[in-house]
């Protein structure tokens, strides 16, 4: 796989794995159209050690199954090594637990969401800031459509976070922390094929609550949200 984004050298954190599609970095690297070096933080390695050897010009970190309200010792060192890191350049950029991760070591909690699970295809909108910011820029208006799948959310964000996008369901569907860190609370890599499976997947535990995966997985459809991870590769490449 190769790209024009492909000079931009992205270290990916996986936080967690699934068993579809070929995992967490492999739909990074569709997403983006080329490979990219990873440590598998959940199962014990550590950031450190991949810093040293790729020499990343950004940082992507992955959704998970895992939560990060269970506040395990590798998340809170892993939470507070990111934001290091970005301190000193590097731009992060979470995604869904990557993007709770983040928000937690910066000061601010992660929560069940009260209003439920979030799942499908779903539209946020941007706030004056987001629609200024690098992430967001080419968006075309002030609303845009994501592939959303999360329990939990951000709540409350830590002091000095600017919120970059929201809807009804999550206060906190975008934010930036600084000029090199900020995350997203949908998952800007998924197509819609995949997010239709991960629906399908979850059957049991959506009809549990009331809902119908197969209505659900009827309203998916593609999405321009992919420019998200686009946009990071090449401020990560101007880095």
């Amino acid at each position: 796989m190769q790209s024009r984004l492909s000079i931009a050298r992205l270290l990916i954190v996986q936080t967690g794995s699934t068993h579809l599609h070929g995992d967490y970095p492999r739909w990074f690297e569709r997403a983006l159209g080329f490979e990219m070096p990873l440590i598998r933080a959940h199962a014990g390695e550590r950031l450190g050690s991949a810093l040293d050897r790729v020499r990343p010009q950004g940082i992507i970190v992955t959704g998970s199954p895992l939560s990060v309200i269970e506040k395990a010792s590798w998340m809170l060192e892993l939470g507070d090594d990111l934001l290091r890191v970005g301190a000193r350049g590097t731009p992060v950029l979470g995604v869904c637990f990557g993007h709770q991760l983040l928000a937690r070591a910066a000061g601010g909690d992660v929560v069940q969401n009260p209003r439920g699970r979030e799942i499908g295809t779903v539209r946020v909108q941007l706030t004056e800031a987001g629609r200024k910011d690098v992430l967001f820029a080419w968006a075309r208006g002030p609303e845009i459509e994501v592939q959303a799948t999360h329990v939990d959310a951000v709540d409350p964000l830590p002091a000095g976070a600017t919120v970059l996008a929201s809807n009804e369901n999550t206060a906190a569907q975008a934010y930036r922390l600084s000029e090199t860190v900020a995350g997203v609370q949908f998952h800007p890599e998924l197509w819609a094929a995949a997010m239709r499976d991960l629906i399908l997947s979850r059957r049991d535990k959506l009809a549990a609550e009331g809902r119908d995966a197969d209505a659900l997985a009827a309203q998916v459809h593609e999405v321009e949200a992919g420019a998200v991870l686009r946009a990071f590769a090449a401020q990560a490449e101007r880095s």
